[in-house]
């Protein structure tokens, strides 16, 4: 056993050190911040592939290449583990999808589910190959600051449509699904620029409060405040609400380092703010308009109506989630192994609440698998790096709420690859935890 650990350890290693593979996971990570399409076709409509589409057949081919040591290296934590098994039992789950799809005559449907869980796959194994790398202190200090970049950018480009001088990158069909939002090259869909911006604005402070790390300071608070930029003017509510949860979970387990970084980031905008407010009434504009003048009585928040709030910010997701119960008590059959992974044909439309949702597609056993890979990070250890842990926990508390009003960790289009950036998040702030000193 002893010799086999060593002869692993030994392959993963030689694996972290190959610059190939460094690369193709900075292309993927760029991926995730470019979901402008890379190539159109045409089965059910205006169908797109995308860049990360392209990079995961590199990456399956990697996986296949290491099979034995990415499946070694998946068993030795949980969290590698248990998302794992809740993605086997989707795999097996896409029979009863095919079977349902050719009773129903949607054989596009088949299509589509193979890609989603094409996707999926894409996603875990990159992760498992950040992992990998992210051993060694200088590829994790390389991926930070890409990931950086990748956010200034990002946001950046926002800013310029806001500004004027940058066009609508999307279809005239996604224009007219989603009221053209000026998202820039993340999704049309407002939930993408808001979860990218919340992910990477919480992994970022989380890399700035824990000492030994030596990131650049000054680049972390600009992450971070660009990050903030790009969440205000997102206008996702969840998204909104996601960071609200995330600075009450910080609050209340580390007040000092809580109040230390309101203060640091209350400087930095207060000096932005005062050499242009433009940005501020941008983000200000924005916020009131998806926030402040949905609510009818402003009266509700006080009192605590988390009904009413719900009513007119939900933007009709609580009806959705009524409908799908009825749905589930009328055909109780579903409910402890699903109808199949991405099959919401017969019910018609998704729940917008990823727990009803997964019901229905994996039944109570892969809700079961699913949250416990999520519980599975708060079970993790942290002595050394306790912010780290700290904002990791904050993290998937934030996600976990917010999943109450979404699907955004899972493979449905519009959210593209949120699961995967939300990956590499975790993958960067557990790196310094399990792997060699700093």
């Amino acid at each position: 056993m002893a010799t086999r650990v060593a002869y692993m350890e030994k392959r993963i290693e030689e694996l972290g050190k190959s610059n190939f593979l460094k690369f193709t996971m900075l292309a993927v990570l760029f991926s995730y911040f470019y979901n402008l399409a890379v190539f159109n076709y045409s089965i059910t409509g205006n169908n797109e592939l995308r860049l990360y589409d392209f990079l995961g057949l590199l990456i399956l081919f990697l996986s296949f290449q290491y099979k034995s040591v990415l499946l070694w290296f998946i068993q030795q934590q949980k969290f590698t583990n248990y998302l794992w098994i809740f993605m086997k039992w989707c795999m097996f789950m896409m029979i009863f999808t095919f079977f349902i799809s050719y009773l129903n005559g949607r054989l596009t449907w088949i299509l589509r589910t193979t890609l989603f869980m094409y996707h999926f796959l894409t996603f875990y194994f990159s992760s498992l190959f950040f992992l990998i790398l992210m051993r060694n202190v200088k590829i994790l200090r390389f991926f930070i600051y890409a990931h950086i970049i990748l956010i200034i950018v990002a946001t950046v480009i926002v800013l310029m449509q806001h500004f004027g001088a940058v066009a609508y990158l999307w279809s005239e069909l996604d224009r007219r699904a989603y009221g053209g939002f000026l998202s820039g090259i993340l999704g049309p869909n407002k939930i993408v620029l808001g979860m990218v911006t919340m992910i990477s604005a919480i992994t970022f402070v989380g890399l700035f409060l824990q000492k030994g790390l030596r990131i650049n300071k000054i680049l972390l608070i600009a992450g971070i405040v660009f990050a903030l930029i790009g969440l205000g003017l997102s206008g996702s509510r969840t998204s909104y609400l996601g960071i609200l949860v995330f600075l009450l979970y910080l609050a209340v387990r580390s007040t000092g380092k809580f109040i230390y970084i309101s203060i640091v980031m209350g400087i930095v905008i207060f000096g932005l703010v005062s050499y242009d407010s433009e940005i501020f009434s941008m983000v200000t504009n924005v916020f009131e308009g998806r926030v402040v003048n949905k609510i009818s009585d402003p009266s509700l928040i006080a009192e605590g109506d988390v009904d009413q709030l719900y009513e007119d910010l939900g933007s009709g997701r609580k009806n959705l989630s009524l409908r799908y119960i009825d749905y589930l008590l009328e055909n109780v059959y579903v409910v402890p192994f699903g109808s199949g992974f991405n099959n919401f044909i017969l019910v018609g439309y998704s729940a917008h609440n990823i727990y009803l949702t997964l019901i229905n597609e994996v039944g109570l056993l892969g809700l079961f698998f699913y949250v416990r890979w999520l519980l599975s990070y708060f079970a993790i250890r942290f002595i050394r790096f306790k912010f780290l842990g700290i904002s990791l926990r904050g993290l998937v508390f934030a996600m976990m709420v917010t999943l109450l009003f979404g699907e955004q960790l899972y493979v449905y289009r519009p959210v593209f690859a949120i699961l995967g950036l939300f990956l590499f998040a975790t993958a960067t702030l557990l790196s310094p935890r399990y792997y060699k000193k700093i």
